[in-house]
């Protein structure tokens, strides 16, 4: 069964805002700031490249590899 385009991009759209809600709330940051380091993120250039696989991943999955990612960088 192939996944169609419009869907996977659904899948890592509906990702990117539940990333950011989940971390605006832990960190107590505003949903809008959160989502500007994010754009700027490798992890989610990463989630919008179908090849990585990263799309197929909850969440949390993917806020610990951008918090790994913002480790890494000293952030």
């Amino acid at each position: 069964m192939s996944i169609s385009k419009e869907k996977k991009e659904f899948a890592m759209e509906m990702l990117t805002a539940m990333v950011i809600e989940d971390r605006a709330e832990k960190d107590q940051r505003s949903y809008k700031e959160l989502f500007k380091e994010f754009r700027k993120s490798n992890t989610m250039k990463m989630l919008f490249n179908e090849e990585t696989g990263l799309w197929m991943n909850g969440p949390a999955y993917i806020d610990d590899e951008w918090t790994i990612e913002k480790r890494a960088m000293g952030k």
